[in-house]
């Protein structure tokens, strides 16, 4: 888990060579430049309400394993039967991104819960790799365990570094379903993606050992709930083709498996899309005709 989060920040940096095309440049991927925690504040009724009128918001403290504090939020709208529990990207903090997730997933009927990663918006802590793996499963238990949703009604969905959260989570957690919006196989594959061909010659790329093959290939083996994978067709930051390789891994029958590839979507705006709303009420519909799962929300094996 902890390689997985790193590999975003490794592609920012291989962005900046490709914009420099410095000859002889020399790049070592490490996890330096993903994290990007920042001080924030929450989600206020007032702006939620401009954004996404149908919501309420309520406040929630979920306590880590190692006692760091994290804030969150569950956003309720009348006659939702299903929970989103949304991971965002790197720069993603409630106070100033939630009102937007709302108001994206307002047609789509769902509730949704969103915590801020330790060390950004209200959370308390340091952001480091690791903690952020445990925490997230903290998070997922807390949200399952409450009596109103339940794991067999919690869609996980996860955008960009958030992908991997939520891959992470669907393959150590039974859930109602996963949603993998912008996300990669391997640190090779997404390195192979973000530098040109033309740039190859004069960029050399070393890749730490414990980054090597990390990615969602290594999680999709294990996620066996009903399969979202969206991506937007003119993502230039996760390209489609890298959402294709974890959509051709997954061992789930194609009835239980869809890929939408999102035409004038880039790297974040699928879910304003049509297409994207419309294949999202579809897998809403596949995870509630699976009924209940018989797995308790502590642990898949």
């Amino acid at each position: 888990m902890s390689s997985a989060f790193r590999l975003r920040g490794t592609f920012l940096l291989l962005a900046g060579l490709s914009v420099a095309g410095g000859a002889g440049c020399s790049v070592e991927i490490s996890g330096q430049r993903l994290l990007h925690p920042a001080a924030a504040g929450t989600l206020s009724q007032d702006a939620l309400t401009h954004a996404a009128p149908m919501f309420t918001v309520s406040r929630h403290d979920i306590i880590a394993p190692d006692g760091t504090r994290l804030h969150a939020v569950h956003l309720r709208q009348p006659g939702a039967r299903q929970t989103v529990l949304y991971f965002g990207g790197r720069t993603y903090t409630i106070g100033a991104s939630a009102a937007t997730t709302a108001s994206r997933f307002a047609p789509l009927g769902v509730d949704l819960f969103i915590a801020d990663y330790r060390g950004y918006g209200q959370s308390e802590g340091t952001s480091t790799a690791s903690a952020i793996a445990d925490d997230v499963l903290a998070v997922f238990d807390y949200v399952a365990s409450l009596p109103e949703i339940g794991a067999a009604r919690l869609i996980v969905h996860g955008h960009s570094m958030g992908s991997f959260a939520a891959g992470y989570v669907a393959a150590h957690r039974p859930v109602g379903g996963v949603v993998l919006e912008s996300s990669v196989t391997t640190t090779e594959d997404w390195v192979r993606a973000r530098v040109p061909a033309v740039l190859r010659p004069f960029v050399r790329v070393k890749i730490a050992d414990d980054l090597k093959g990390k990615g969602n290939l290594v999680y999709i083996l294990a996620i066996e709930e009903p399969l979202l994978i969206l991506v937007g067709a003119a993502d230039r930051t996760t390209p489609p083709r890298l959402s294709k390789g974890v959509y051709a891994a997954s061992p789930l029958p194609v009835d239980r498996k869809s890929l939408v590839i999102v035409s004038g979507a880039g790297h974040s705006g699928a879910m304003t899309h049509e297409s994207a709303i419309v294949a999202y009420r579809r897998f809403l519909r596949s995870v509630q005709d699976q009924g209940p799962g018989g797995s308790a929300p502590n642990a898949r094996r």
